[in-house]
């Protein structure tokens, strides 16, 4: 477990309501308190090799996230448009988040942000059905995927 430049484990995660499609859906946070874990992953950039390499390794675990009620999300700063078509040439079925506009400010609230670049580092961070963070996991470097069987196990009740 590691930190962030803005939280911990054990703090509260920061609410944030982000669009989930082109069509107007949102995806708040907080909706999904005391209901489900919320796994969110900040990735770079949509259509990168390594991105479009770690969002199918999510699909391949999202069955086992669920049945533990954890809910994969993935954010990153691009537009909802690009995540769609990304989302779509994928084929992958969990939300993609657009935090474009103001750009990157769920990333920089998750501490996650890469100033001057205008991207997330790739790092997974779980939050628990009680609202607090249970698990950060940055990559150690932004073109390694991560490790999720840790994620998984804390995903557990």
């Amino acid at each position: 477990m590691a930190e962030t430049t803005t939280l911990k484990v054990g703090d509260e995660a920061p609410d944030f309501e982000l669009p989930a499609s082109t069509t107007g859906d949102k995806f708040k946070l907080s909706d999904y308190r005391g209901k489900n874990a919320v796994i969110l992953n900040f990735v770079p950039a949509a259509f990168s090799p390594v991105c479009s390499n770690h969002l199918p390794v999510i699909e391949e675990k999202r069955a086992e996230f669920e049945s533990q009620g954890a809910i994969p999300v993935v954010i990153s700063t691009d537009g909802s448009w690009a995540q769609q078509a990304w989302k779509e040439h994928l084929g992958v079925d969990y939300p993609i988040l657009s935090d474009a506009n103001p750009q990157g400010e769920t990333a920089k609230k998750y501490g996650v942000l890469v100033e001057g670049r205008g991207v997330a580092n790739r790092v997974v961070i779980v939050v628990g059905k009680d609202g607090k963070i249970a698990w950060i996991q940055p990559a150690e470097k932004i073109i390694e995927l991560p490790d999720y069987d840790p994620v998984l196990s804390c995903t557990k009740g």
